[in-house]
């Protein structure tokens, strides 16, 4: 072995170490991921059934006190009545062993004047006072029906979910123009995920995994049956944090949230190009014209490729007509879009559509005020793009013969100060 391979073996040894260095790394991660998500779920455990026994054993006292005091009431009440008869049969006794007294004093003549008063209080016996039967008095018990006693151990003993990994993962995050595209996949072999009611998507600010106390800043960007959502208005080269989490058929609660995963944009959203012509606002997002016959209305620079999805909405419109769409170059200060040279890909007001300056026979809906027209594009091959036209619930879609890797300007021209128009 000559000194220049000992050299190249050197430096693939360098290589190598630094893979290997790179595994070591991301192993470490891996079991830092799971050692802190160990503890976490641990003191989560703790503290759930912790607090839980405070408040069942609360719940417990304060059940069994309302229990005993309604027995309490129960045998005050109906005491009550016992009580007074009993006084009445008493007061009765009394007055009975004082009227045998005195009788028994007149017959042995121990007694000369009692006759009258011993004639009066006879005329008192026969009045028995009113005593209820048994079962016309309270019998106290307690009743515990063994069902719901049944149900709630149950519930105790199926208590809480130790999950080995959120059964729902996102699995990619693409930048777009002001925007991130977040998809998300079942990650492990449930049968339950064929029942899969609605999924959650949640955003937030900054980097989660770096910064903790961001977890806080959640919050719902998307809930739906959708596996992919584009979240928009997004600031360049800021980074956000996104998880995911779905509820099965039948069952109230989510399930535990994804892994977050954190990505950023750098491409610019899409926004118009500043005008004489027209008046623009919202970050150059929304467009209206300013006089009667206004130039042809640019994006900011060439900025829709294959991959993007562009929407117009008509937030105002008039009967004059008008165009939009897609061209791959821009035109002399004179031109209308109807007499474009080069590629073009435009639907005018009526909802026709021009490919490269010919009429197809397919048409979309006529513009009204708050309809949407989306473009989409997907790569065929090296010399050929899809693109898609979504409008009113109706889609079509024509192969364009343009170089994948060009970006295209998205235009719209208008004949009157009437219309307004808003990119996203």
């Amino acid at each position: 072995m000559d000194k220049k391979e000992i050299l190249d073996t050197l430096k693939a040894a360098q290589v190598y170490l630094s893979r290997l260095k790179s595994l070591d790394n991301e192993l470490e991660s891996a079991v830092k991921q799971i050692i802190n998500t160990f503890e976490e779920t641990e003191r989560n455990i703790h503290d759930t059934f912790s607090n839980l026994k405070v408040v069942l054993v609360n719940i417990l006292n304060k059940r069994e006190n309302f229990l005993l005091e309604q027995a309490k009431k129960a045998k005050t009440d109906g005491l009550a009545p016992l009580e007074e008869c009993r006084n009445v049969i008493s007061s009765k006794v009394v007055g009975t062993n004082k009227l045998i007294t005195q009788g028994n004093s007149i017959i042995n003549g121990s007694a000369k004047d009692g006759l009258a008063a011993f004639s009066k209080n006879a005329s008192l016996l026969g009045s028995l006072p009113e005593v209820p039967e048994l079962k016309e008095v309270p019998f106290i018990s307690f009743h515990v029906d063994p069902t719901s006693d049944n149900e709630v151990k149950d519930i105790l003993s199926q208590l809480g979910e130790v999950s080995r990994i959120a059964p729902i993962q996102i699995t990619e995050l693409c930048e777009k123009p002001g925007a991130i595209l977040v998809e998300w996949h079942s990650v492990e072999n449930d049968d339950r995920l064929t029942d899969i009611q609605e999924f959650r998507l949640q955003r937030a600010f900054g980097d989660v995994i770096k910064e903790k106390h961001l977890l806080v800043n959640f919050n719902d960007c998307y809930r739906g049956l959708d596996t992919q959502f584009l979240v928009k208005d997004l600031k360049v080269d800021q980074p956000y944090s996104f998880r995911v989490c779905c509820k099965f058929e039948g069952i109230q609660e989510w399930s535990p949230w994804s892994l977050p995963q954190v990505a950023s944009t750098s491409l610019r959203p899409f926004s118009w190009k500043i005008s004489d012509d027209f008046l623009l606002s919202n970050e150059n997002k929304i467009a209206k014209p300013t006089v009667d016959s206004p130039k042809v209305l640019y994006s900011d620079g060439p900025q829709f490729c294959v991959g993007h999805s562009v929407e117009f909405t008509f937030l105002e419109i008039d009967s004059s007509n008008a165009m939009l769409g897609l061209i791959d170059q821009i035109l002399p200060t004179s031109s209308s879009l109807t007499s474009t040279p080069g590629n073009s890909f435009l639907v005018d007001k009526s909802g026709k559509i021009f490919v490269d300056g010919i009429e197809k026979c397919t048409r979309l809906s006529e513009f009204s005020k708050g309809l949407k027209v989306c473009f989409t594009c997907d790569l065929v091959n090296d010399h050929k793009v899809r693109v898609n036209v979504d409008c009113n619930e109706k889609r079509v879609t024509y192969d364009w013969s343009i170089d994948p890797d060009y970006k295209m300007f998205f235009v719209s021209q208008f004949y009157s100060p009437n219309w307004k128009i808003l990119v996203e």
